[in-house]
């Protein structure tokens, strides 16, 4: 049955681990209090860095050298700490609304799908080189109404320059644990098949490349892209007063197609995007077709992208990107069910001077982290710079260890 997998595709604390300082907190909107994901947490002028979670939770291990640590957020504005002055006391950050981040409507001639079509061209030249990331990975899978598998890892991968608008990457996985059901049974299955051995849609190999391909958000350039989707672009201010411009993506109410709603930033004067929000349309989701893949079907019933960037002091740096892919998959009377996989992927260090690669044998092989199981030598996340799961994902692989 595996084959069937590739016909497929708060609180702030400070503490010394040895002698690294560990920065911990909560990040929240001043004035309703409610939490603030992805927020960037990193080292000024640096590339080292960390995010919050979905409870605007983060945890970074800072760097010996760090002299100031940058709190920001697309509409917030910005609060810097010196590390010399950080006291082992709890806090939760407070950031403010920046109220110049307020948008106005843009008046283009130009059709706003080629203005996107020439931000993405410009962001992926900015990264057409070879660059290796520090990340940490994690995933988790979903079996119709039951989560079934959780994994996660320390991953360094190095990407090469692409060649026909292909991405080569190789990675070294250097920490790893995974867990799965111990009983298929507890699965809920509609046909005959265990769904549970296929273990995941979402291949490792290609865990990053979508910082470089901007996969799904390419077919919104395209010359019939106005024929599916209403444009608006708006202009904004950011914390420091610089502009930012915000292309809103609407599906016609009249297209009777699965299409995807939300929008991108990009910085217009180094023209590159700094954050995509996208998802499958709701409204549209009633129009998912199925897709005779030789000899199954299936349909994808949800796609999500987030994925964020950052440019500072001329490195295009790719931060964070998450994933969800909800497909269902009909194969005879064997298999007839749900399958749902989220990616969340930090890059902690980036590094676009890389002269010297690994040898070929260490490189990790395999398309997903299940295969390297259990394989670490220290509780790698809790000692180093992680996406903390936030209380929901927390319950969630407390019930999968306790199988």
């Amino acid at each position: 049955m595996k084959k069937i997998y590739f016909l497929l595709f708060g609180l702030m604390t400070f503490s010394v681990h040895g002698q690294t300082l560990i920065f911990e907190g909560k990040i929240v909107d001043k004035t309703t209090q409610e939490s603030i994901p992805y927020a960037n947490i990193f080292v000024q002028n640096s590339t080292q860095g960390v995010i919050s979670n979905d409870d605007g939770v983060f945890k970074f291990y800072i760097p010996k050298d760090a002299e100031k640590i940058e709190i920001g957020h697309i509409g917030y504005k910005t609060q810097v700490f010196l590390v010399s002055e950080i006291k082992a006391e709890p806090i939760t950050i407070q950031l403010e609304t920046d109220e110049m981040a307020l948008e106005e409507v843009i008046v283009t001639n130009k059709p706003i799908n080629q203005i996107l079509a020439g931000i993405l061209a410009n962001s992926k030249n900015q990264l057409d080189k070879s660059i290796k990331l520090e990340t940490y990975y994690r995933e988790f899978v979903k079996i119709n109404n039951n989560y079934s598998k959780f994994a996660d890892g320390l991953i360094d991968f190095y990407i090469q320059p692409k060649k026909k608008e292909k991405v080569e990457s190789k990675l070294i996985v250097s920490q790893s644990r995974a867990f799965q059901l111990a009983n298929a049974d507890e699965i809920e299955k509609k046909g005959k098949a265990d769904l549970s051995e296929i273990d995941s849609f979402f291949d490792i190999q290609k865990a990053a490349n979508g910082f470089f391909t901007y996969e799904y958000i390419d077919r919104l350039t395209s010359d019939t892209a106005n024929e599916n989707y209403e444009f608006e672009l708006r202009s904004k201010k950011d914390q420091f007063g610089n502009a930012l411009e915000v292309i809103y993506i609407k599906p016609r109410a009249s297209v009777e197609k699965a299409l995807l709603v939300g929008k991108i930033t990009y910085d217009p004067t180094n023209k590159v995007v700094l954050d995509i929000d996208v998802k499958m349309s709701d409204k549209h989701k009633q129009y998912v077709e199925t897709v005779n893949a030789l000899i199954m079907k299936f349909a994808i019933h949800d796609i999500q992208i987030k994925q964020t960037y950052k440019f500072l002091n001329g490195k295009y740096i790719p931060s964070y990107r998450k994933s969800i892919l909800d497909i269902h998959i009909k194969f005879g009377k064997q298999m007839n069910d749900r399958m749902m996989s989220v990616s969340d992927l930090v890059v902690t260090d980036f590094n676009d001077n890389v002269t010297a690669i690994p040898e070929k044998n260490k490189f990790f092989k395999e398309r997903n982290l299940y295969s390297n199981g259990m394989n670490f030598t220290e509780n790698f996340w809790e000692t180093n710079s992680t996406l903390p799961l936030s209380e929901n994902e927390e319950r969630i692989l407390q019930t999968l260890k306790s199988k």
